[in-house]
């Protein structure tokens, strides 16, 4: 029999035929994600006893200058190099140490002749949390269960491959497997019959689940519905997921939405005793008047400016950081970064990360993104279980088929007719 190829037969075989090398890929992402999704909350949950602190009674917050100076006595041999103060008076601030005097510099790297050297990656600094009112430190904030959400992060980014490269280049296919799955897949998902497309009928089953059908009835509106129901979000970070893979698709990126480097103003001159750092916090919060967490970032030479980041928090709060520069001896205002006055594309470029994660309207969004991921995960099975079950379909036809051809019908055989005695007329 010749069979017809329409466009939407070739839709679906390119599907199958895309989704079956990814699934496995596809699975263990979407599963890393929905793990990580809220792991700061599973942290302050379970580190409860480091992270939360309790305030002595008439108790007051210890000046920044005096709280570093403390710090650094009990790590002599780093030096405080970030302050994150949260919101809420009950949680204890993190202290990020870099070591001292261990700064690598360019021209001190070796490479082979005719390559230029590659800019050191800078050090994460590492991070402790620090009762604010005693200058304590707590505890470590590497703590089992923030080392088990990095190790989820590696395997999410890249498979828990040594070689970054290879995992990012694996798991970028994948984004861009996935993103194909899901514009296929939406298509697919549509009515078959444009001309049908008014009647509700026709619709409806792609809104519903049948949950008295049979297994693979269900199975199968498993997959269509909650496809349908995560695609928006499940393209969102198919199509921000290669950011953080490859160089040229973020490059591309950053100039499709007109990103462009601010020029700032990093260094001043060193003009007498600097100024607390509460005045520039407080010149902070005059800027930007509302409640947030704030990130301090400490220069590491004299003539570095103060950088001071602020966002909002909440159940339903934008994401977006506001950052100001001061200079650290007069409290002049050198730079004020407000994320509402940057353009469209240049927010969605600095929220890159926050909306590949979901965090960036607050809680409400990692909700919708936790359950869209949750989705996806389930996606890769109901699909196999689709292309199996009609594996074994066609198998059992064929099987059929050749059976029934296998089986030859008897000849037939002729029947002799006796003469007919004719009797006479007489008779």
């Amino acid at each position: 029999m010749n069979k017809t190829y329409t466009f939407r037969k070739i839709l679906h075989t390119l599907h199958l035929w895309v989704g079956l090398p990814c699934t496995l890929v596809i699975f263990i992402m979407c599963l890393t994600g929905t793990m990580y999704a809220f792991n700061r909350e599973l942290t302050q949950w379970i580190d409860h006893d480091k992270f939360q602190i309790t305030a002595p009674a008439e108790a007051h917050v210890l000046p920044i200058s005096e709280l570093i100076n403390i710090v650094e006595q009990q790590k002599k041999d780093s030096r405080v190099s970030v302050i994150q103060i949260p919101e809420s008076s009950t949680e204890a601030w993190t202290f990020g140490f870099l070591p001292k005097g261990k700064e690598v510099k360019k021209e001190n790297i070796r490479t082979a002749p005719g390559k230029e050297a590659k800019a050191p990656k800078k050090e994460k600094p590492k991070n402790f949390w620090v009762n604010p009112y005693t200058g304590a430190i707590q505890g470590d904030a590497q703590t089992p269960t923030v080392k088990f959400f990095a190790s989820t992060l590696q395997m999410h980014r890249w498979l828990m491959i040594e070689n970054h490269d290879i995992g990012g280049l694996i798991t970028g296919t994948a984004c861009f497997g996935m993103l194909f799955l899901c514009i296929s897949g939406i298509i697919l998902w549509l009515p078959a019959k444009i001309s049908s497309w008014k009647k509700w009928n026709v619709w409806k089953p792609g809104f519903a689940i049948k949950t008295d059908a049979s297994g693979k009835r269900l199975n199968f509106d498993l997959h269509k519905t909650l496809g349908f129901y995560a695609f928006i979000f499940v393209t969102i970070m198919a199509l921000t997921g290669p950011i953080f893979a490859y160089e040229w698709y973020r490059e591309g990126y950053r100039k499709l939405l007109g990103y462009k480097a601010p020029e700032e103003q990093t260094e001043v001159s060193v003009r007498g005793k600097a100024v607390a750092y509460e005045q520039l916090i407080s010149e902070a919060n005059r800027v930007y008047p509302y409640s947030g967490a704030i990130r301090l970032t400490i220069p590491k030479k004299a003539e570095g400016a103060v950088s001071i980041q602020k966002n909002q928090t909440g159940f339903f709060a934008s994401a977006g950081t506001d950052r100001i520069l001061l200079n650290p001896y007069s409290g002049q205002v050198l730079l004020v970064d407000r994320f509402a006055d940057k353009p469209l594309g240049e927010q969605i470029t600095a929220s890159s990360k926050l909306i590949h994660t979901g965090e960036i309207f607050g809680t409400f969004t990692k909700i919708l993104y936790f359950l869209a991921c949750l989705i996806a995960t389930s996606l890769p099975i109901t699909g196999f279980f689709i292309w199996w079950n009609r594996v074994k379909s066609e198998k059992g036809q064929a099987r059929i088929r050749a059976n029934t051809a296998s089986v030859t019908p008897r000849p037939v055989r002729a029947v002799r007719s006796r003469p007919v005695m004719q009797t006479s007329a007489k008779a």
